[in-house]
């Protein structure tokens, strides 16, 4: 009785828990506030444009690309398979293993009798299969545990929710291993089975069971309790099984991690039977299950749900074309998304300035979790706020994070809503509103007939590089220009970027500070390295490229020509 009571109250309680977290989690969706979207639409509108985005989704012609990338990249991960073959298959041994264990054994009165009829835990496949599942979440969690002890990046990345879940993984599991282990050896489990099935006052008869379970399924009975062997006493007991236990009990061999785990601790199952050893494992068993579904909508298995629909939304809508409302709302989801894997930190293109500038914030991973802090209203102090405006800044917007991202997470969309919402804090100006103002403060002098040259005093404003200085040996050969990515791109160069690479340098020759300033090529620059590396002069063309911008934004103004 009072095991049943646990679990009934447990379960109720767990999931009740589980559902008020997944209720407070959609209001998280539908407050939070990311970007100036964010805060321009209330909750309840932002419900009913989402609710209009999923009706015109499933009833339009994208809907074939949301269940298409559900699919393949939500359930198959395949973005993940592209990117690391190793963290495919530790993903899918969870994924699939604890799944599958959860359909097939946790649900198993439901799910397994629905499928096969009369299900006994106790009977193959399902003997076999729960330990094929549970040692595939092993696998899984044993190679996460590796990864995050072994890659820089993401031992850098590492917080307690990632602790926290594989913790709670690995005990549901190996918890569920030892029960079963106790169970196969333990003799009262034995009794408890003669006093329901069989006749206890029957001596012979249970004494033959005895002898025949033993032998052939591995119980440790006391001493004085295992009877003598007798051929007939043996055949007596496989008859008595055959007729009464087969229809509910295979051999526990098939149970091949448990059985083996049992035979381990064989010499000490009769006092771990006596000390009630299997109850208490059942209650930890069970604790843990109710804990993890408890806990799932506030730890990263929330992601087993936000991932699969951010990878589905975002393949089948531009984020450009979304309704404002709609943009502020998945932007939020994308928060409870990310699964931590840290792929966007191990390939960002300035995790290196790390080494210089000991600031975590630098890296996207941690510039996600700042982001989730600040749209939650979550506190934090001006420090945190300067810290993760010097992460915004040094990113250069190279799009490998979300190129990399396994959740098609639209990292670059949230970088640049992060950098509204800290200019709205009072953290700086975006690069944005930076170029927009140096762009206008060239204007005028562009348009004088007559250039203005000298201005000797501006070099010594570049003093972020030990080179800076070094555009006076650009002789304007254009090889900066010509393998310049960005300028590759452009249908028209004085339109779209004002001036290309060596028309800077040459601008800075010539002491045109304005100009330098104004062109939109020091805002659009990937910093790539390419026109550095090949410079015959040995320009720092990408390093000061660098130093304009911070010129432009040190004291949060462009000076007016």
């Amino acid at each position: 009785m009072r095991v049943i009571m646990f679990f009934d109250y447990g379960l109720h309680v767990s999931l009740a828990l589980c559902a008020a977290g997944l209720a407070y989690k959609v209001w998280g969706w539908l407050s939070a506030k990311v970007g100036p979207e964010g805060a321009e639409f209330s909750p309840a509108a932002r419900a009913l444009w989402a609710l209009r985005g999923v009706v015109g989704l499933l009833l339009g012609a994208r809907a074939f690309k949301f269940v298409w990338a559900l699919i393949v990249d939500g359930l198959l991960q395949r973005r993940v398979l592209r990117a690391s073959a190793y963290r495919w298959v530790m993903h899918m041994c969870i994924f699939v293993g604890f799944v599958l264990l959860t359909l097939l054994h946790a649900m198993g009165p439901i799910v397994s009798n629905a499928l096969f009829g009369d299900y006994q835990a106790t009977l193959n496949p399902f003997l076999f299969l729960r330990n094929l599942f549970g040692l595939m979440v092993l696998l899984g969690v044993g190679m996460a545990i590796w990864r995050r002890l072994r890659a820089p990046g993401v031992r850098a990345t590492n917080r307690g929710v990632d602790v926290l879940a594989i913790v709670v993984v690995a005990l549901i599991i190996f918890s569920g291993f030892a029960l079963e282990a106790l169970k196969i050896d333990s003799p009262r489990e034995f009794e408890r089975m003669v006093a329901e099935y069989a006749d206890p006052e029957a001596a012979d008869e249970v004494a033959a069971l005895r002898l025949f379970w033993s032998r052939d399924y591995g119980v440790v009975f006391a001493k004085d309790q295992t009877p003598a062997f007798s051929p007939e006493l043996y055949d007596q007991g496989r008859q008595l099984s055959e007729d009464s236990c087969l229809s509910c009990h295979d051999k526990p061999a098939w149970a091949f991690a448990s059985f083996g785990l049992a035979r381990l601790i064989r010499p000490a199952a009769v006092a771990l039977a006596e000390s009630g050893a299997a109850e208490g494992l059942w209650f930890i068993h069970v604790l843990a299950c109710f804990v993890g579904l408890a806990l799932l909508p506030h730890t990263k298995f929330m992601h087993l749900i936000s991932s699969p629909l951010i990878i589905a939304i975002n393949a089948a809508n531009e984020r450009a074309a979304m309704h404002p409302a709609n943009r502020a709302t998945v932007r939020a989801m994308e928060l409870d998304a990310c699964t931590h894997c840290a792929a966007c930190s191990v390939r960002c293109s300035v995790a290196a300035a790390m080494a210089q500038v000991a600031n975590p914030a630098i890296l996207p991973s941690e510039k996600l979790h700042a982001l989730a802090r600040m749209a939650h209203g979550k506190g934090l102090d001006q420090h945190d706020l300067r810290r993760i405006r010097q992460g915004a800044d040094i990113c250069t917007d190279c799009h490998r994070c979300t190129d990399l991202c396994p959740v098609r997470i639209n990292l670059q969309d949230l970088w640049q809503a992060q950098k509204q919402d800290l200019e709205r804090a009072g953290q700086g100006e975006t690069f944005k509103a930076l170029r927009d103002r140096a762009v206008s403060a060239a204007q005028p002098s562009r348009q004088q007939k007559v250039v203005r040259l000298g201005q000797r005093q501006f070099g010594a404003g570049l003093d972020l590089s030990g080179r800076a200085q070094s555009f006076a040996g650009c002789f304007r050969c254009k090889t900066c220009t010509t393998v310049c990515p960005v300028v590759q791109e452009c249908a028209d160069v004085k339109a779209e970027i004002d001036l290309a690479p060596h028309q800077i340098m040459h601008a800075l020759g010539l002491g045109l500070r304005e100009e330098a300033l104004g062109a939109r090529m020091i805002w659009n620059c990937l910093s790539c390295y390419r026109c550095q590396e090949a410079c015959p002069q040995g320009v720092r063309v990408t390093d000061i490229m660098f130093e304009l911008t911070n010129l432009a934004g040190r004291d949060g103004q462009v000076k007016e020509a």
